[in-house]
Parts: C-alpha cells; sequence; structure tokens
C-alpha cells in the first residue's frame, strides 16, 4: 500500500468514525451512559454493513471500467461528503428525552443509522478500490475508540457547550472524493 493510498483509508476511517464521535459526544454532555458492551455490539454493525458496502463496491467495479469505478467512486463520496457538510451546518437543535443508560435496542437502532453512510462509503470505496480489510478493522477500532473519546469529552464539556462537528467528517470525504477524482 503506498502512501496515498494509505492517506485516503486514514481519512475515510475519520469520516466513517466522526460521526461516532458526534453522537457520543452529545450522549456524554446529556450524562447518558453507553455500556461498552454496547459499543461493541454498535461497531460490529457499523463495520458489517461497511464490508457489505465495500463488497457491493468490488463487485460493481467488475462489471464497470476501472476508469467508470473511480469516477463513480470519487463522486460517491465527493456527494456524501456535501451532504455532510450541508447537514452539519443546516442542522436543528432538538431537546431529547433524558435518560440513564443506552438500551440494546438503542444501541443497535444507533449503530444502523451511523453506518448507512458506512454503506454508501463503502460501495464508493469499493469501486475505487481502497483496501478494504484494512479499512473495516480500522473503522471498527477507530469507531470504538472515537465513541469513548466523544463520550468522555461530552462528559468534560457538558456545562460548557454543545457543538455539532458532524461536518468534519463531510470534509475527509470531500478531500478523499476530491483526490480519487484527480487520478482520472
Amino acid at each position: 500500500m503506498n502512501g496515498i493510498a494509505f492517506l485516503n483509508g486514514v481519512l475515510l476511517i475519520a469520516a466513517l468514525t466522526t460521526d461516532s464521535f458526534v453522537v457520543s459526544f452529545s450522549y456524554g454532555v446529556r450524562n447518558v451512559r453507553i455500556p461498552f458492551k454496547y459499543v461493541l455490539v454498535m461497531n460490529m454493525v457499523m463495520s458489517w454493513i461497511l464490508a457489505g458496502g465495500l463488497w457491493t463496491g468490488s463487485l460493481m467495479e467488475r462489471v464497470f471500467p476501472r476508469k467508470y469505478g473511480l469516477a463513480a467512486g470519487g463522486i460517491v463520496l465527493l456527494g456524501m461528503g456535501a451532504y455532510r457538510i450541508g447537514k452539519g451546518f443546516l442542522k436543528k437543535e432538538k431537546k431529547e428525552e433524558r435518560i440513564k443508560e443506552m438500551s440494546f435496542f438503542q444501541a443497535v437502532f444507533m449503530a444502523v443509522l451511523l453506518s448507512l453512510d458506512g454503506l454508501a462509503a463503502g460501495i464508493g470505496t469499493g469501486l475505487a478500490e481502497i483496501g478494504g480489510e484494512l479499512l473495516i478493522s480500522g473503522t471498527f477500532a477507530g469507531g470504538i475508540l472515537m465513541m469513548i473519546a466523544g463520550w468522555k469529552t461530552g462528559r468534560h464539556f457538558q456545562r460548557l457547550f454543545q457543538r455539532d462537528l458532524s461536518w468534519v467528517s463531510g470534509v475527509c470525504l470531500l478531500t478523499i472524493g476530491v483526490g480519487i477524482l484527480c487520478k482520472l
């Protein structure tokens, strides 16, 4: 794996796990505990869905010429990045019910919601041929770390402020998408 491919992989892992950080941060700010076993379950679900997206993207890459696959993968990642940036800046605050601990059902539901972008990113990445096995394991480990760090950071800043950082993942995806399109 060359340096550019490694950097693309790191940026994609950062993009896919930033939402986990933001969600965990918001739970920490609201003083809602996420048990570690649920963090593991959530990241397993997200990794499986990402793997499905990578598999689908790699199958599509076999059908379409490499140039078209790279272009499609780059466009998918650009679109996701733009969407996330827009969503991050246009998001309206909602008052949520206060709970003490996340339930198993909430954890699985949140994992599915958080991994929908992973599915699309997986398809785009599979089309662009960025290393899948490393991406899946990196996203699993990175997701766990980001969730723990997000929750602890949210707890630390619970009285100071609450900011939406989801746009950061959009910037990461845009950077990867531009990099892929520049290869054409």
